[in-house]
C-alpha cells in the first residue's frame, strides 16, 4: 500500500499498487506525484517506483479540438457601436460577442454560432438606434430653423 501527495497537496491514501498503475495510466498521477510506500520513511516520485510507473503507462497530452470552422465574434464591431452609436444596444452587444470565444473553447459551437448571431443583431440595432436619434435630432433642429424664420 503507497499514500500520494495530490496536485492540491493533500495526502492521500493508502492506495494499492494497482490503483495507482490505473491513475498513472489515466494521468491522475504523474512521475513527479510524491509517494510514501508502506513502511518506509521518505517521500519519492512515483517515477522511482518503476513497478508503478514508466513512461508508457502516461498517455500522451491530448491537443484541445480545434473548431472546423471560423465563428466571427463581432467584438470589435460591437465595441464601435457601443461607443458611437446606441450604447444600451452596443452593451448587449459586446456581452454576445465576448461569449462566442469562451462557447467555442468549452466545445459548445451551437452555442457560439448563437451568440455570434445575437452579436451581429445587437451591432445592428445600436446603428439602426443611432440612425433614428439622428433624424429626430435632424428633424428637431429643421423645425426649431422654421420657426425661427417664421418669427422673423
Amino acid at each position: 500500500m503507497y499514500r500520494i501527495i495530490g496536485g492540491d497537496g493533500k495526502e492521500y491514501g493508502p492506495v494499492s499498487a494497482e490503483q495507482l498503475r490505473q491513475w498513472a495510466a489515466e494521468g491522475r498521477v504523474n512521475a513527479q506525484t510524491q509517494v510514501l510506500a508502506e513502511g518506509a520513511t521518505d517521500w519519492k516520485p512515483l517515477a522511482a517506483f518503476p513497478e508503478l510507473f514508466s513512461p508508457a503507462t502516461t498517455p500522451p497530452p491530448v491537443a484541445p479540438a480545434m473548431p472546423t470552422q471560423k465563428i466571427p465574434n463581432y467584438l470589435v464591431q460591437a465595441i464601435l457601436a457601443t461607443l458611437f452609436c446606441c450604447m444600451p444596444f452596443g452593451i448587449a452587444a459586446i456581452v454576445f460577442a465576448a461569449q462566442v470565444n469562451t462557447k467555442l473553447a468549452a466545445g459548445d459551437v451551437a452555442g457560439a454560432m448563437e451568440s455570434s448571431r445575437k452579436a451581429k443583431m445587437w451591432c445592428w440595432w445600436s446603428v439602426a438606434g443611432w440612425a433614428v436619434i439622428a433624424v429626430i435630432y435632424l428633424a428637431f433642429f429643421i423645425v426649431m430653423a422654421m420657426a425661427g424664420k417664421l418669427h422673423q
